[in-house]
């Protein structure tokens, strides 16, 4: 089986019971009922029901006071009531066949003008597309009206009125009540598969208007963003790459401190270094220390004493000098 013919049996078979599911709902039901009831009335008073072998079945009064009254209900005219007859006209009156009859009643029409209603099914079933001849139901008016009295008294209001033809279970496509076609139930199916479209196309034109509009503004504003951050990027790349690390501090002041001095701590703060230890001679580390290229301007943070070991303390500051530490 072609994967088209698939799709739409499946398609059938959801969109039906979806339609019939959603048509049980009180209220707006209705809305979505697309099977007809059809509801046969007959010259003599009574009324049937066209059954699935091609005939009716005549209701009883109790049937017919008990006949459903929510459903989508057509009151079909049977004979002597109202006919259905096939009408031939000119090409013009292709697209507007209703108005082409309307204005040549008598020749179409057995009964008086103003008691004439007609409504148009569409082409006839066996007529070829090119010679125009139409299906049409009519009825006097005043009869019509009078089956539709009587149907009303037992609480039935039909959506649409038709003729009776060939075959009672025949679709609703007319009118006689309005003149125009059977307004046909709305399928819920297609409401919803409508409005996924409609949300998919929004969707695409959201998306356009954010890729013409909104993402070339976004690149303005990143392109106007961009020096600041690099800026700002290369500052911090420049600080760390001008801040020594204690390995190139250390390493500094281990050269710098003589045999007979060693260092107890050492700390490196905002650009200055604080170097305390035990030396033989402490006055003669200023200038030991300013001998490395990445000191300077060494000063004691402390006044130097003799510790009973025989060495003289120091606690020194000095400025550690940016890029000399590479």
């Amino acid at each position: 089986m072609p994967l088209s013919s698939t799709m739409k049996k499946y398609w059938d078979f959801w969109s039906s019971h979806f339609n019939e599911g959603l048509s049980q709902i009180p209220g707006i039901g209705n809305w979505f009922r697309t099977d007809w009831v059809i509801l046969i009335a007959h010259r003599d008073g009574h009324h049937s029901v066209p059954n699935l072998q091609g005939g009716q079945s005549i209701l009883s009064e109790e049937q017919l006071r008990h006949f459903p009254t929510n459903k989508r209900l057509c009151l079909r005219l049977g004979e002597g009531l109202g006919q259905q007859r096939d009408i031939a006209l000119p090409a013009a009156a292709r697209h507007d066949p209703a108005a082409m009859i309307a204005l040549s009643l008598k020749q179409y029409f057995p009964f008086p003008e103003e008691d004439t209603t007609f409504a148009v099914h569409g082409i006839a079933p066996k007529s070829a597309p090119e010679k125009n001849i139409f299906r049409v139901s009519f009825a006097r008016r005043s009869q019509m009206e009078n089956a539709l009295r009587e149907v009303q008294n037992y609480g039935i209001n039909p959506k649409a009125v038709d003729a009776l033809g060939v075959d009672p279970l025949e679709p609703v496509s007319a009118d006689l009540a309005s003149g125009t076609k059977a307004v046909n139930a709305i399928s819920a199916s297609k409401v919803l598969v409508g409005a996924l479209v409609f949300l998919v196309f929004i969707a695409t034109i959201i998306n356009m208007c954010s890729s013409l509009y909104l993402a070339p503004q976004a690149a303005q504003i990143e392109v106007r963003t961009r020096p600041e951050a690099t800026d700002q990027a290369v500052q911090q790349s420049q600080a760390k790459a001008t801040v020594p690390s204690v390995l190139d501090l250390w390493k500094a002041v281990t050269m710098a401190l003589p045999d007979d001095a060693y260092a107890q701590y050492l700390l490196y703060e905002k650009g200055k270094l604080r170097l305390a230890g035990k030396a033989t001679d402490a006055a003669m580390l200023v200038n030991a220390i300013e001998q490395q290229g990445m000191f300077s301007d060494t000063t004691f943070a402390a006044a130097s004493v003799k510790e009973d070991d025989g060495k003289e303390s120091f606690d020194l500051i000095t400025n550690v000098r940016k890029g000399d530490h590479q």
